[in-house]
């Protein structure tokens, strides 16, 4: 179920306080409102009523979906352990940062495999950079799935367009290879993760 409370907030430009509502735990299946108002980032936005400064701040919260049997977890406070209630028959992952977090919800929430994802990500970022030497490309952001296209986001004002079966195909690879790690509690999946898990090696096969 969604709850929220209200915390007393200072704008770092003005300085003045206010009342701000954080969502600690966001349910879309009980709250369908929220599931848009998190993929688009809104429910983190805010604007301070003094100055007029617009803010995106993170916060600790978790986000829960029921019907797809996934949850994501924000965790914002790098030095503390991650303290979230266990979800049998969950996927459940773990982010540090407010783009992390919004863009695994959406990974999750269009059906992918984020594990596979991560690798996809990666094959297709080396040849981005291949076919593109002279662009200081550092980084591919999942965007969303229409139809048979699958789209990255390279830029704010800049997609790649790809067929859902080049993912697809990977998917399949890896099914195949038997690739399966144990996780136990939530997952952080990142770049040093891809290199740790042995899912590299499903290329080498």
């Amino acid at each position: 179920m969604s709850s929220r409370h209200t915390i007393s907030y200072t704008c770092p430009a003005c300085e003045q306080t206010f009342s701000l509502t954080q969502w600690v735990n966001i349910s879309p299946n009980d709250a369908p409102e929220l599931r848009k108002h998190v993929m688009t980032g809104d429910l983190f936005h805010h604007i301070c009523p003094y100055c007029g400064k617009h803010m995106m701040i993170a916060y600790n919260c978790l986000y829960q979906d029921s019907s797809k049997r996934f949850a994501v977890s924000l965790h914002v406070n790098r030095s503390e352990a991650a303290v979230t209630p266990l979800l049998p028959g969950y996927q459940m992952r773990l982010e540090r940062t407010l783009p992390s977090f919004v863009e695994r919800i959406r990974i999750l929430d269009a059906g992918l495999d984020d594990m596979v994802f991560e690798l996809y990500r990666m094959v297709v970022l080396a040849q981005v950079k291949k076919q593109h030497p002279d662009r200081a490309v550092s980084s591919l952001r999942f965007d969303a799935v229409e139809g048979q296209d699958l789209f990255l986001q390279v830029s704010q004002s800049e997609q790649i367009r790809l067929p859902l079966s080049s993912y697809q195909n990977l998917a399949d690879r890896v099914k195949r290879s038997g690739f399966h790690p144990k996780v136990s509690g939530y997952l952080h999946i990142h770049g040093k993760w891809v290199q740790q898990s042995g899912i590299l090696d499903v290329l080498k096969k």
